[in-house]
C-alpha cells in the first residue's frame, strides 16, 4: 500500500520550480494583454485608425486620463487574479509539503493515517485532492489565460476590422478626388454686410446624450439646454422637431483634429501615420498643413475676417497651431497664451490647460475687444471638461448622477447655455451666426448601451444663421457638410451648393451620406488615395545621426545630431533606457537628458551609465525632437548590447538591432 501511495505521489507531482515560474509569466502577460483587449472592446467609439493616432502622438500637452484608463482597466485586474492564484497555489504548495518537510516531499502522518485502515480513508482522500489541485491549478488558469487573450484578440481583431483595414490599405480609391469641389473653382459671393462668426466645437458632444424621447439612449437627458437650444435654432431636423439632429462623423474625423479639419475643410484627415516602424505624424514638423487645400480660414481671411482660435490646451498638439496658422493665419488664445501674459496663475494646469469655466470668460474679454475692432470676425473655440475618459468635474458641476462624466457633461450643457445666453445680450448678436458643434463622438464608455441600429452622432445647432432651408425636412448630414453650411449661415452664396467633400445645408443639394450612404464611404475612405497623399504634401523629418562607441572607461554612450530637415525643431529631448537593469522601484533604468547645441544646427547627448551591479541587456537610444517646447516625432531608434560586471570591468559591447541581433558593420 506504501509502494501504491509513492507512484500515486510521483504521478501527481507538480511541475519544477522553472516551469512554475514559466508558466506565472504566461499567466501576468496573458491576463494583462487580454484586458487591454477587452478594454479596446469597451471603447465602442474607438475605431483602429484613431486608437493609432492617439498611441502614436506625442503625449506632451495632452491629458494622461487615456493612458491611466488602460492601465487602471487592464493591469490592476489583471494583477488581482494573479494574485489569488499567485496565494491558492503558495497555500496548496504549503499544506501539501509542510512548513518543515518542504514542496514536494510527502507527510509522514498523512501516510500513516492511510495505513492505519478507516483513519486513512477520511484524510488520504482531502491529501490527495489537495495534491492534484496543486498539480493542475497552475497550469488549468494558464490555459484559460491564454484561450481569454486569444479570444479577446479575435473580438478586437473581428470589432476593429483589422483584416478589412489590411486589405484596403493595398487598395488604390480615387473616390474622393472624383467627389472634391475645389472652393477656388466656384463662386463664392458674401452679403454686403458680412455677419460675424462664432465656431463653437463642444468635446465628444453627442445627440446620443439626450433622452430617448429627443433623440438620444438614456432615460435621463444630460443635456436638457442644448436640447432645448435646437429646439430654437437649425439643427436640420424638419418641421416636426422633437427629436435632435446631428453630424455623423466618417471614418478619419473621429477626433479632435479629424473633426475640426473636416468641418473647415470639407475633407477626412487621411494622412499616413506609419512607416517602416516609425512614427511619422510629421504635421507639427512641417512648413504647412496641406497647403493646396482652401479652407474655411482661407476664405474668411480674404474676406477681411480676424481670425482667432481659443482652446484651453497647447494649440500645438495634434497640429493644430500649423493647420489653423496655415489656413486662415488665426490668432491662438490656447493655455500657454493665458499662462505667459499672467491671465492664469503662475504654475497653473488642470486636466489639460484650464477648464470651461476660464474659457468662457476669456472668450467674452476677447469678444468685447474683437466687436470693437471694425473688423468681421471668426471667434473659434474649443470645450475640453467632456474629454474621455472621464471628463474634468470644476467646481461649477453638480455630483448629480454618481458619474464623473455624466456630470461633466451636464456641467458643460449648463455652462454653454449660459455663454450663449450672454451672447444674446450683446449688441454684435443680430450680426453674428453661432455654430454650435461637437467635434467627435465622445471615445468614452459612456454609450455602451447604443443600440446596434443606432447612429451615433455630433450635437449640431446653428443660431441666429442668415437663411432658412430650401428643404425644411430630416437631412443626413456629415461634419464635412458644416464646411459649406457655415458660410452658408453667413448669408454667403454658394455656386452649385457644395465645397470640398461637403453639402450646403441649406441648399437643395442632396448630401454624400444621402447619396451614397456611411458605410460606402467609409468603405472608400478605408483605401489608399494618391490624392490625399499629394495635398497633405507630409515632408518626412530626417537627420543624419553619429552613434558613438561605447566608452569603456567612462561608462558613457553618446550620439551627434547633424542636418536636421525641419527648421521647426528647436532642440531635442533624448531618452535611454537599459532592459533588464532593475532600479530600487523594480523597473528599467530610464533617463532622459535634453541635447546640448555645441554648435548651429548641431547636437549631441551623452549618458554616463551606472554600473553598481552587474548588467547584460540591450540599452536603447531615443532622440526626441522638441518643437515649440513641446516634444514631437521620435527620429530615430538605436540599440547596443552590453555586458559588464558591478564596476563596470570586464566589458564587451555591440551595436545591436531590438532583439539584440548584432549590426552588420
Amino acid at each position: 500500500m506504501q509502494g501504491e501511495e509513492e507512484r500515486t505521489e510521483n504521478r501527481v507531482r507538480r511541475p519544477g520550480r522553472a516551469a512554475e515560474v514559466i508558466l506565472f509569466l504566461i499567466l501576468i502577460l496573458t491576463l494583462v494583454t487580454g484586458r487591454i483587449f477587452q478594454w479596446m472592446m469597451s471603447q465602442v467609439s474607438l475605431n483602429l485608425d484613431e486608437i493609432l493616432y492617439t498611441l502614436k502622438h506625442p503625449v506632451d500637452g495632452t491629458d494622461p486620463g487615456f493612458y491611466w484608463s488602460i492601465i487602471r482597466f487592464s493591469v490592476f485586474p489583471a494583477a488581482a487574479v494573479f494574485f489569488v492564484i499567485f496565494t491558492l497555489q503558495h497555500f496548496l504548495r504549503g499544506r501539501e509539503g509542510g512548513s518543515a518537510s518542504g514542496p514536494g516531499r510527502k507527510k509522514p502522518i498523512e501516510q500513516e493515517l492511510t495505513v492505519a485502515g478507516g483513519a486513512g480513508s477520511s484524510a488520504g482522500h482531502p491529501a490527495r485532492w489537495r495534491r492534484m489541485l496543486g498539480k493542475w491549478l497552475l497550469p488549468v488558469c494558464t490555459a484559460g489565460a491564454v484561450i481569454f487573450c486569444a479570444v479577446s484578440a479575435w473580438q478586437v481583431w473581428t470589432k476593429l476590422g483589422i483584416s478589412e483595414y489590411l486589405r484596403n490599405s493595398r487598395q488604390a480609391s480615387t473616390w474622393i478626388e472624383d467627389q472634391y469641389v475645389d472652393p477656388e473653382d466656384v463662386s463664392i459671393v458674401f452679403p454686403e454686410k458680412k455677419r460675424n462668426l462664432i465656431y463653437l466645437y463642444l468635446e465628444s458632444m453627442e445627440v446620443s446624450f439626450s433622452d430617448l424621447s429627443s433623440g438620444g439612449i438614456f432615460e435621463e437627458n444630460y443635456i436638457p439646454n442644448l436640447t432645448k437650444l435646437s429646439g430654437q435654432a437649425q439643427d436640420f431636423s424638419g418641421p416636426e422637431g422633437g427629436k435632435l439632429n446631428g453630424a455623423s462623423s466618417w471614418k478619419y474625423t473621429t477626433w479632435t483634429m479629424g473633426g475640426m479639419f473636416a468641418a473647415t475643410s470639407g475633407l477626412p484627415l487621411k494622412i499616413p501615420i506609419e512607416s517602416d516602424g516609425f512614427d511619422t505624424n510629421y504635421m507639427s514638423t512641417q512648413d504647412t498643413f496641406f497647403p493646396n487645400i482652401t479652407t474655411l480660414g482661407d476664405i474668411l481671411q480674404e474676406e477681411g475676417y480676424e481670425n482667432d482660435l481659443l482652446i484651453g490646451s497647447d494649440a500645438t498638439f495634434g497640429g493644430r497651431r500649423l493647420y489653423f496658422s496655415t489656413h486662415g493665419a488665426y490668432e491662438f488664445y490656447d493655455y500657454n497664451h493665458y499662462a505667459e501674459d499672467g491671465s492664469l496663475p503662475s504654475g497653473y494646469k488642470v486636466f489639460w490647460g484650464f477648464e470651461d469655466e476660464k474659457l468662457f470668460g476669456f472668450a467674452k474679454k476677447r469678444l468685447d475687444s474683437l466687436s470693437k475692432s471694425g473688423k468681421p470676425f471668426n471667434l473659434t473655440m474649443l470645450t475640453v471638461d467632456t474629454h474621455y475618459p472621464d471628463g474634468y468635474t470644476c467646481r461649477l458641476c453638480e455630483d448629480t448622477y454618481g458619474s464623473s462624466y455624466a456630470n461633466a457633461i451636464a456641467c458643460s450643457d449648463r455652462q454653454v447655455s449660459a455663454f450663449l445666453d450672454w451672447c444674446r445680450e450683446q449688441e454684435w448678436y443680430e450680426d453674428t451666426a453661432i455654430v454650435v458643434s461637437g467635434d467627435h463622438p465622445t471615445m468614452a464608455s459612456f454609450c455602451d448601451g447604443a443600440p446596434d441600429d443606432y447612429v451615433r452622432k455630433v450635437y449640431t445647432a446653428y443660431l441666429n444663421p442668415a437663411k432658412e432651408p430650401v428643404r425644411n425636412e430630416w437631412r443626413e448630414y456629415a461634419t464635412v457638410d458644416n464646411f459649406p453650411t457655415t458660410l452658408s449661415a453667413l448669408g454667403c452664396e454658394i455656386e452649385g451648393g457644395r465645397l470640398g467633400l461637403g453639402t450646403d445645408l441649406f441648399s437643395g443639394e442632396d448630401t454624400l451620406t444621402e447619396m451614397t450612404g456611411r458605410t460606402q464611404i467609409d468603405h472608400e475612405l478605408s483605401k489608399s488615395s494618391l490624392w490625399m497623399q499629394k495635398q497633405a504634401n507630409v515632408e518626412p523629418l530626417t537627420g543624419d545621426i553619429t552613434y558613438d562607441p561605447y566608452d569603456e572607461e567612462n561608462h558613457v554612450l553618446s550620439f551627434t545630431i547633424r542636418n536636421v530637415s525641419s527648421d521647426k525643431v528647436d532642440g531635442f529631448r533624448c531618452c535611454m533606457k537599459m532592459y533588464g537593469y532593475r532600479t530600487s522601484s523594480g523597473k528599467d533604468y530610464i533617463k532622459w537628458i535634453s541635447a546640448e547645441e555645441i554648435e548651429p544646427g548641431v547636437w549631441r547627448a551623452q549618458w554616463t551609465l551606472p554600473v553598481d551591479q552587474a548588467y547584460e541587456g540591450i540599452v536603447k537610444l531615443q532622440p526626441t525632437c522638441m518643437v515649440d517646447g513641446a516634444r514631437s516625432n521620435v527620429l530615430d531608434l538605436h540599440f547596443y548590447h552590453l555586458k559588464y560586471d558591478a564596476g563596470g570591468g570586464n566589458c564587451e559591447w555591440y551595436e545591436c538591432d531590438s532583439k539584440g541581433r548584432a549590426l552588420k558593420s
